[in-house]
């Protein structure tokens, strides 16, 4: 079974190495794929990364292949939503004495988790489109030829 994972993800990372595009429209691409993993979609996350990363003018392959490569993390990335926006609710509860007395009462989840999901939207839509981008302007051929050649399976 994790020979067979490792393979999904091997052929995986060779189509996004090998998408015949713009460096700037894979990286927006592979990054609003992996960005919809941050949000509830129900199951339709793969097809809304490729029509996020169309709408965004990125690569709608890159999208798609960003969206399956995370695909596995949104628990975890669920759970970092809330905790990031619980932990900014409550400085914003104790520095701001107006939002104070407005979230006087229980903090809601929902709140959190909104909260959280800008944030780390925000954050981590920076830092993947960075690395994708400096990696796969500086390094596809390299990165492309390791997998291809290096990496058995």
């Amino acid at each position: 079974m994790i020979k067979k994972l490792l393979r999904n993800i091997k052929v995986l990372l060779l189509r996004l190495l090998r998408i015949n595009d713009s460096v700037h429209g894979i990286a927006i691409g592979f990054t609003v794929g992996a960005l919809v993993n941050f949000v509830p979609t129900f199951g339709f996350g793969p097809v809304l990364s490729a029509a996020g990363a169309r709408l965004v003018k990125g690569n709608p392959v890159a999208g798609f292949i960003g969206g399956l490569l995370f695909l596995w993390a949104f628990p975890m990335l669920f759970y970092l939503n809330i905790v990031v926006g619980h932990a900014l609710l409550m400085v914003m509860k104790f520095m701001i004495p107006l939002v104070g007395e407005r979230f006087a009462g229980e903090l809601l989840i929902w709140q959190a988790f909104v909260l959280g999901m800008l944030i780390n939207l925000l954050l981590f839509g920076m830092s993947i489109y960075i690395i994708i981008y400096f990696f796969m302007k500086k390094y596809r051929y390299d990165i492309l030829m390791f997998i291809y050649r290096k990496w058995k399976i």
